[in-house]
């Protein structure tokens, strides 16, 4: 029974693959049901969404449920405190079971996108709730740096990547009428108030380069530095920002995914792994299989896969050194490492 269950599965993704948009042939799949935990501590945080890397390789960092931004240490010493916002308390932020984190992030921040300008070690931090914050090396308290673009107040800030060269950050606000908290209704109405922004630490000043866009994401710059890659993440699509050349300050269409994307992270290789949140056509029953995130190149094309058990749903995918991807999600209470066998 356990083999034909195996069989099973294996000729549902070749189906699943066949048909995906913009893909002809099978693509080589990792699998990532069994992964390494990075347990966090204990008691009801959770939801390590985004995972960085600062120059120096050390890491990850990630934004958890109470606000902080943690960083891990190795298997001895295991998370600590990284950042937080400004007003944060541990007897303010801790969640329990009378007191959900829905309740508290408001207060409290809730980190989303991250991303080091490695050059500076400044970690830019897109919070839900807070705006744009950055903190200088060492970690301590987080300064925000925009809660507004153009006098409308920043509601659910979310994606972050930086300009290595110039140092100019990249990032998104999903939505202008609904918070972190209130996701799920941008989604359900097709909310498209979502924005594109630039700040530029030299002068302090943000600029509003794209709005009317519909629930946009997480945002990776090009290798090549022309244009961002952006996730539409109600609408299942990536979509392309030029910052130079004949398009620039236009937007298009990049590829159509067969799930609902969340951040997107370089591969090194000149494309992108773009992490999964759910697939649309997804079945409760059946093989405990789905697909966690996918790897695009350059012009879209679908080029590596990942799967995993159902209940793991990723939100952010990062690779490193030796075939190892850390991936990040809203909901669990560790960051996953899988390896590339």
């Amino acid at each position: 029974m356990a083999s034909d269950t195996r069989g099973l599965g294996v000729a549902l993704t070749v189906l699943l693959l066949l048909f995906m948009p913009g893909a002809s042939t099978v693509v080589p799949s990792i699998d990532a049901t069994r992964t390494r935990h990075l347990p966090l501590p204990p008691g009801l945080l959770r939801g390590p969404e985004s995972v960085a890397f600062d120059a120096k390789g050390n890491g990850p960092y990630s934004g958890v449920s109470d606000g902080r931004v943690l960083k891990w240490n190795g298997d001895r010493l295991g998370w600590t405190t990284y950042t937080y916002s400004p007003g944060y308390s541990s007897e303010a932020c801790t969640a329990s079971v009378r007191r959900p984190e829905t309740v508290t992030e408001s207060r409290c921040g809730r980190p989303l996108g991250l991303r080091f300008h490695l050059k500076s070690g400044y970690l830019y931090i897109a919070d839900a709730y807070k705006g744009l914050m950055r903190v200088a090396p060492g970690g301590g308290e987080a300064t925000v740096l925009v809660t507004e673009v153009d006098g409308a107040p920043l509601r659910f800030t979310n994606g972050v990547d930086v300009d290595q060269v110039t140092g100019e950050v990249y990032f998104t606000d999903s939505s202008i009428n609904y918070q972190r908290s209130q996701h799920e209704m941008v989604t359900r109405i097709g909310d498209s108030t979502g924005r594109l922004m630039r700040y530029d630490p030299r002068t302090e000043k943000v600029t509003l380069l794209k709005a009317g866009i519909t629930y946009p994401n997480g945002l990776a710059i090009s290798a090549d530095r022309t244009h961002l890659v952006i996730s539409s993440t109600g609408p299942c699509k990536l979509l392309r920002y030029w910052t130079k050349g004949p398009k620039t300050g236009t937007i298009e269409p990049l590829t159509d995914l067969p799930g609902y994307p969340d951040n997107v992270r370089p591969d090194k290789k000149g494309g992108y792994w773009v992490a999964i949140h759910r697939e649309k056509k997804e079945l409760p029953f059946g093989v405990d299989s789905h697909l966690l995130a996918m790897r695009i190149n350059a012009d879209g094309k679908i080029i590596e896969e990942m799967r995993g058990p159902k209940g793991v749903r990723p939100t952010e995918v990062v690779e490193r050194t030796s075939g190892r991807l850390f991936v990040g999600s809203v909901e669990l209470t560790y960051v996953a490492v899988a390896t590339r066998k």
